[in-house]
């Protein structure tokens, strides 16, 4: 059964304007009233009594590191930690964004043998995740096509597939230069979660989901075609250059429903 969620990012007001100063039991009320049956939020920012008492669920929570350069114990039982609190507020999954290689803002070439260790890596991570009872996908973020590369390769070559699925961010492969229908057919029973956004054809995000570059509807074709039945998340993006009309909570619950009748 397809469930939808909401991404807490796009409640954060550094990175989205005209968002006042909510707490995370705020942001969570909100999501709810837009629709959203879950939410991906830090589970350390907010009780499960508050989110019972809401009504809505944490469906799976963000995680991350350095798998490209200077990975440690540290980071990895950093990932672990985030897997553990989201399995005791009944949390599915965890995806992980991988910084590219050099840091962020850095397009720093990868290697075969970085993809190797990288691979490494993060199949011992996902064997960790795992035993704790949670599903964990490698979240493509690169903004650029050599790094959109590396991801893909990453999980193509060197993950363990019974243990490392996708957790696809359509709008940053569109970002990233890739044809997001294409990695779809690729990578589409392999995929364990889904962000969705829109944006323009010069990589602007847009306000809501319709009205973009990314085909949308085609998308949601592709997915149900792999018969996948999860979690499906909005991550909208009111950053300081999209021209925006209506507020957030507007646009989320407007975007919440296009999706709910498209895979419906």
């Amino acid at each position: 059964m397809i469930r939808f969620a909401t991404n807490s990012f796009s409640w954060h007001p550094t990175y989205n304007k005209g968002i006042g100063d909510l707490t995370a039991e705020d942001i969570c009320r909100q999501a709810f009233e837009c629709g959203a049956e879950g939410i991906e939020i830090e589970p350390a920012r907010v009780s499960k009594a508050a989110l019972d008492e809401i009504g809505i669920v944490l469906s799976g929570a963000s995680t991350g590191g350095p798998l490209f350069d200077e990975w440690t114990v540290a980071d990895a039982d950093q990932v672990v930690s985030v897997a553990a609190e989201a399995r005791a507020y009944g949390g599915e999954y965890v995806f992980f964004t991988a910084a590219p290689k050099g840091g962020w803002g850095a397009d720093v070439p990868v290697t075969p043998d970085n993809l190797k260790l990288a691979g490494e890596r993060f199949n011992t991570l996902a064997q960790r995740v795992r035993a704790e009872g949670v599903t964990i996908g490698l979240h493509n973020h690169a903004a650029t096509p050599q790094g959109l590369a590396a991801e893909l390769a990453l999980l193509r070559e060197h993950t363990d597939l019974a243990l490392v699925g996708l957790y696809f961010d359509v709008a940053w492969a569109f970002t990233g230069g890739g044809d997001p229908l294409a990695i779809l057919g690729e990578f589409g029973p392999r995929c364990m979660g889904f962000h969705f956004r829109n944006a323009t054809a010069d990589k602007v995000p847009t306000e809501g989901l319709e009205g973009g570059a990314l085909d949308i509807p085609a998308l949601v074709e592709e997915i149900k075609a792999t018969g996948y039945s999860g979690w499906v998340a909005l991550e909208l993006w009111h950053r300081d250059d999209v021209p925006t009309t209506k507020s957030m909570v507007e646009c989320q619950t407007e975007a919440l429903r296009y999706l709910k009748c498209l895979f419906a």
